[in-house]
């Protein structure tokens, strides 16, 4: 676990505030929270979304720019003080940062389409201002190959912008090439990082020796999440689609399995990324038997991935993430055991659910809802005090 210590001039910080993961990780959990409850309300029309877009399109883009973006600069401005040695993003320029966050996802939601300006320049502001703080920190220290998160970060702002801009034209079709080009580049870095992290815990948490890595099998689990996302942009190529998701979701199941996801069943922390891992594999093999088979779904297949794999790792990691970070020994609450469990019936729910209930489609996704949020409510429960407290190794006597 990356061991990262306030000194001295932190202690003078509101907690909160004292590193990345603390603000996003516990704001981008009750943002979650909140616009699946929401959702769930505009599918059953017991409210209505005043903002400058659909239910749909808002519902999509909250939980992958919003919810995700979060949880993503939480990690990666926590990590890169690890990486580079150096203090990473704190204090008021972290409260600046999370604001401009917070008055995004509040603007897009009540702002009038008269107001849209003010929404795409808040939306648009948050991710380069984080990757600037990024690529300051790695440059200084010359940690070149974490330098690629930066890009990344400035492409899925451009991806937002495109998104935006593309709805505020009416150019729908556009605005969810972003979407989904957005979709598969987190399943990218999640690939990446899962690639990184997770043998690593298993073999530290399992006392065994982590796999040699298959770099043939590494660039077939990574290049075809980046393939996707670029060839959504060119219809003439998405026949290609089908076979590349397929051949992905098959290499990443390879992947795991080369991890021995069973040696953690003892240990939560290790067995919730596996079990997450998994749907992420299954929903990439399941999405193109929804295109290729009738009777499936491909978007709903492609749900397993997006809540299973995306939700069901973000609340594993951050789980271990904010015990480590705030000198607590990586041993979470049982009830968080209820959590990532309740993440991964989310996704089967939200996948499957739809065929046993035809009829009844909005409780499918009703439940799939509760499930979601009794997961990220748990994690709330428990977490929300020690990420607004100084760590316990660090506090005065």
């Amino acid at each position: 676990m990356i061991h990262i210590s306030d000194n001295a001039k932190e202690q003078q910080l509101i907690p909160v505030f004292r590193l990345g993961f603390r603000p996003f990780f516990l704001a981008g959990t009750i943002f979650s929270v909140i616009s699946a409850l929401v959702w769930v309300a505009l599918l059953t029309g017991k409210t209505t979304l005043p903002s400058q877009m659909s239910p749909s399109f808002w519902h999509a883009h909250e939980m992958l720019f919003g919810f995700t973006g979060a949880i993503i600069l939480g990690f990666l401005l926590t990590a890169v003080q690890n990486w580079t040695g150096s203090s990473g993003l704190k204090g008021k320029k972290l409260a600046l940062l999370f604001t401009i966050w917070l008055l995004s996802r509040l603007a897009l939601f009540i702002l009038p389409p008269s107001l849209f300006w003010i929404t795409f320049l808040l939306e648009v502001s948050w991710m380069p201002l984080a990757a600037i703080a990024l690529a300051k920190s790695v440059i200084s220290a010359k940690q070149w190959k974490n330098l690629f998160f930066v890009p990344l970060l400035i492409t899925m702002s451009t991806l937002n912008a495109i998104s935006l801009l593309a709805v505020h034209s009416y150019q729908y079709i556009t605005s969810q090439q972003a979407i989904w080009s957005m979709f598969f580049l987190v399943l990218f870095i999640i690939a990446v990082m899962g690639g990184r992290v997770i043998p690593f815990f298993t073999a530290k948490g399992t006392n065994a020796e982590k796999p040699v890595v298959i770099l043939g099998l590494e660039y077939l689990c990574l290049a075809p999440l980046l393939l996707l996302a670029i060839i959504i942009w060119f219809p003439s190529l998405s026949a290609f689609s089908v076979p590349l998701t397929l051949l992905c979701g098959l290499a990443h199941l390879i992947r795991l399995l080369r991890w021995k996801p069973l040696t953690t069943l003892p240990v939560p922390l290790l067995w919730s990324l596996h079990l997450s891992y998994f749907l992420l594999a299954l929903g990439l093999i399941f999405y193109p038997l929804g295109i290729l088979l009738p009777g499936l779904d491909s978007t709903s297949m492609i749900h397993i991935s997006a809540i299973g794999g995306i939700g069901g790792v973000i609340l594993a990691m951050i789980s271990r993430v904010s015990l480590g970070h705030t000198g607590r020994p990586l041993n979470p609450s049982k009830w968080m055991n209820i959590a990532f469990i309740a993440t991964a019936l989310s996704a089967l729910s939200r996948g499957f659910l739809p065929y046993l209930l035809p009829d009844l489609p909005l409780m499918a996704y009703a439940i799939s809802a509760l499930f979601w949020c009794s997961a990220f409510v748990l994690f709330i429960i428990f977490y929300a005090k020690m990420l607004f407290s100084a760590r316990l190794d660090k506090r005065p006597g």
